[in-house]
């Protein structure tokens, strides 16, 4: 909004259809980056959720490798994929 507010102020130097262009211009430009702005938040949310959906199904195939040991084994084997895998 500051580079939107810059650009607009330049435009009042202009006159007639010089100006509307150049102020369209701006508006533009500052439409353009606030929808960069809004996609480049997006593509941040969705790698995170899909590094947590990794991570459930990295653990969710850790947890069933432990599921064939028994007793203390199964125990450490689990608390072992409870830690690599934050749960």
């Amino acid at each position: 909004e500051a580079d939107y507010k810059v650009a607009k102020e330049k435009c009042n130097d202009k006159g007639g259809n010089v100006k509307d262009v150049c102020v369209k211009e701006a508006e533009a430009a500052m439409k353009s980056a606030k929808a960069d702005a809004k996609a480049s938040k997006k593509m941040g949310e969705a790698r995170k959720d899909a590094a947590e959906d990794k991570r459930d199904a990295e653990y969710s195939v850790a947890k069933e490798k432990c599921d064939a040991l028994a007793g203390a084994a199964k125990d450490g084997c689990i608390a072992d994929a409870k830690a690599r895998y934050k749960k």
